[in-house]
Formats: structure tokens, sequence, C-alpha cells
């Protein structure tokens, strides 16, 4: 079986909240394949700006742009009409959390319930209503949205992140049926990973939660990126469905 990955030369990629962790993973496996990767970040430009400097090939820039206004995602659109002239790849990984016990819902305050959504949810719906539709004038791709096993298990940093990924991956069907035939619209559902958001929790209580999957170890954030990669540029003929890159965690 041939298992060599299809070039991505002269396709254009787009990955919010890009300036670290999963986003940056996603960025430089788009760029080994080939594409010319736009990274976005709210407030991180030096972050972004090295992540660009770290892509293999050329082409590839930082853009300031905060998924929950949107008239910053507009001016992004106009960004790529002008600049790029297409995009074939949309990956909305810009995310927030902050860590609630989940029976401390008196800590759960309304503000931090609305900004959890504000970000996870809306913000997905934003860059899709923004971006999506030049991937359609531009010759068809794929959007792919990142969620968590948090939305199927129902524990995570808070009840608002399982919340708000549960809603990801519900908008993620409707807007496949939206975007269809020209463009798919995908999950992919990591567990927990090696990222700057596992810090939340002592060494100790991250290896405890590493045995609650079947792999029992944490993921690192370039295999949750092939997963990402693939999903957009090689399952050409699946939308709507969320792909689970979670170590077998939903065994236990």
């Amino acid at each position: 079986m041939n298992t060599q990955k299809s070039s991505l030369a002269g396709e254009v990629a787009l990955v919010t909240g890009a300036s670290r962790g999963i986003g940056a993973a996603v960025a430089l496996r788009f760029a080994e394949r080939g594409a010319k990767v736009i990274v976005t970040h709210r407030d991180s430009a030096g972050e972004a700006d090295a992540v660009v400097a770290s892509l293999p090939g050329e082409g590839h820039r930082a853009v300031k742009a905060d998924v929950s206004d949107s008239g910053a995602l507009a001016d992004l659109a106009d960004s790529v009409r002008g600049r790029e002239g297409r995009l074939s790849y949309l990956v909305n990984n810009a995310g927030w959390t902050t860590a609630i016990p989940h029976h401390k819902l008196d800590e759960l305050t309304d503000e931090i319930m609305l900004k959890t959504f504000e970000v996870n949810t809306f913000g997905v719906f934003r860059a899709c209503r923004a971006l999506g539709p030049i991937i359609h004038e531009t010759g068809g791709g794929a959007i792919v949205n990142i969620s968590s096993v948090a939305a199927s298990i129902g524990m995570g940093s808070s009840v608002a992140y399982c919340a708000s990924k549960l809603a990801v991956e519900s908008m993620t069907q409707t807007l496949a049926r939206v975007f269809c035939p020209e463009v798919r619209v995908m999950a992919v559902a990591p567990g927990l990973t090696a990222t700057d958001m596992i810090k939340m929790w002592t060494p100790e209580e991250q290896q405890k939660r590493a045995q609650m999957n079947a792999m029992k170890r944490i993921a690192a954030p370039a295999e949750v990126a092939e997963a990402v990669v693939s999903t957009a540029a090689d399952f050409t003929y699946s939308t709507g469905s969320v792909i689970k890159v979670e170590g077998g965690r939903a065994l236990f």
C-alpha cells in the first residue's frame, strides 16, 4: 500500500491560534507537506513570528486576528483574498479555558461561561462564516474544527469547556450540510496533549490522567497535528464527522 502523503504545494492553509501548542504543530505539518501557511494569533506576535520563521518553504505569514471579533475576521478574509487569492484549508484551533472543579458551580461565573463560549464556540462560527466562503470560491477544500475528548466524556477543565466543545461538534455537522459538497467540515477531538493547557495540573496529576487512556501516555502535539492535516487533506470522502485522537480514553 502506498503510504506517501500527497504534496500540498500551491495550497493555502490558515490556522487560528497557532502561536504555540497544537496550532503551531498543525502549521508545521501543513508546511512540511508544501502548503503556504497563515498563522493567526490574538496577542502573541513574537511567538507567532517565531513559528512562521521555523516553517519550511516560503510565503508563510503571521496575522493578528481575534476570533471573538467579527470585524477582525472580516479584515482577515479581505487580507487573504488580497494577498493569497485563495484558501484551501481552515483549522479552527484558537481556544480558551480556565480550570474550575466541576462541583464548584458558584465559581463558574457568567463571565467565565460567556468568555469560554465566546472563543471556543462563537469564534469557530465566526471564522467559518468569514473564511469558509473563500474556500468555496477558490476551488473547495476543508475546514477542521478542533474539539476535545471533553465534549464526549464530560470531563475537562470546566463544565463550560466541555459544553463549548460539544457545541463545536454539533456545529460541525450543521456546517458540513451548509458548505457541502465543495467544502468538507470535520472536527478533530484530541485527548490529553502536551501543551501549555495541561500546566494547570501538577506533573503527578498529569500522569494520573495519562493512565486513564488505553495508550497510558500523553499525546505529542505532532500526533494531533498529523490527524488534523490528514483529516483536512486526505479524508476526501468524509464530512461532518468527529475524528478522536485521544489514546483510547473512551474505553475507560
